[in-house]
């Protein structure tokens, strides 16, 4: 049995309340030097929108803005405010080029990048960082898009709440890297050779470069309590055309060419199984159409749908999330537009298999 002044929880903390002095607090510790590094090409009001919103950050850190051989006027006004931290391009080379040029000329130990149309929020650049602090063994982190994005039509929101999704129901031992919202140790992203600057045009660079660091030995950490705003308006046509050439087909060719390294944050096999899913519904049509001709009953449509049923249940997870967030109107606006996501996807991934060579340019 313990003396009568005596605590289980050790000697320190009897004296100190003895002593009529409250406990001391753990130490907080010091966070090392960071610096955000925003590639940009024209864009004005969205840039002008991120700016302001890093400028509200709660700790220090250096700008560096990077240039990508903008030609608007308003966009290149809006990124010499970082000053020194201002530099410009002589060519458009696109975000690989761009986040490397900022990374090569910051000074911190840790480098933050954060796209151009993307709103932090005050605390955003400080939470990277702790979570490189509280665990020294990870090398890179990054976070997610929140669930209000900026833009309120149907399909910027679902494009935006299907990333949220994907990143918020992610393993946090992660096999990738997101460049909107990222952060990694300078010295290891330059120790790697940086992003593949062979993608010339927004694509799957941070992709590729998350599986070179866990390929590397590395360690990635996904932190979906991170979470920024998304100011994109996206568009029915360039989202299906971004998907298909700058993600499906790009992404489809490095899985071939480095088969078991990762960046397989939603490929699982039961979106796999959607894939095939999808593609089985859609080919059962003309015979569920000939066979209701021929009987003159409905029966035979029950076909796509019993397919199709597997696929709800598989994605109720995300379904709950628009159902809860906009309502069974919006969820219903959404269904055809996440099924036609798969059919597009699937068929940028069987493009890229028969198309497939080594040595070609990835950009």
């Amino acid at each position: 049995m313990p003396p009568p002044h005596s605590s289980p929880h050790g000697p320190g903390q009897d004296s100190a309340t003895a002593s009529g002095r409250p406990p001391t607090a753990p130490a907080v510790p010091a966070l090392p030097t960071i610096s955000v590094v925003v590639p940009a090409f024209n864009n004005p009001g969205q840039l002008a929108r991120c700016l302001d919103a890093l400028g509200r950050s709660t700790v220090p850190f250096e700008l560096i803005v990077v240039d990508d051989a903008s030609t608007d006027a308003a966009a290149i006004t809006h990124m010499r405010r970082a000053g020194d931290g201002y530099l410009r391009l002589e060519r458009n080379g696109g975000p690989a080029v761009a986040r490397n040029a900022g990374a090569r000329r910051a000074t911190g130990s840790l480098v933050a990048f954060i796209d151009s149309d993307v709103l932090v929020t005050p605390t955003t650049i400080e939470d990277l960082a702790r979570v490189l602090v509280r665990e020294p063994e990870v090398d890179a982190c990054f976070g997610s898009y929140d669930s209000e994005p900026d833009d309120r039509g149907v399909v910027s929101t679902y494009r935006n709440l299907l990333h949220h999704h994907v990143h918020q129901t992610g393993p946090r031992e992660a096999s990738t890297f997101w460049a909107g919202c990222g952060a990694v140790r300078r010295q290891k992203f330059l120790d790697l050779g940086g992003y593949d600057e062979r993608f010339h045009r927004p694509s799957i660079e941070d992709i590729e470069l998350g599986m070179r660091l866990c390929a590397a030995g590395h360690r990635i950490r996904l932190e979906p309590a991170i979470q920024v705003k998304h100011l994109k308006r996206w568009r029915l046509k360039e989202m299906v055309r971004v998907d298909v050439t700058c993600r499906a087909i790009p992404w489809t060719h490095l899985l071939i060419e480095r088969p078991g390294t990762g960046g397989d944050l939603n490929l699982a096999r039961a979106q796999k199984l959607c894939v095939a899913l999808v593609f089985l519904a859609l080919a059962s049509l003309p015979c569920a159409l000939y066979a209701a001709h021929l009987t003159g009953r409905w029966i035979p449509w029950v076909a796509p749908l019993v397919l199709l049923a597997p696929v709800l249940w598989i994605n109720r997870g995300f379904y709950g999330l628009l159902l809860g967030l906009r309502g069974p109107l919006f969820l219903l606006s959404a269904l055809p537009l996440h099924l036609f996501y798969y059919l597009y996807g699937g068929l940028g991934f069987l493009w890229a298999h028969a198309t497939h060579r080594r040595g070609r340019d990835v950009g």
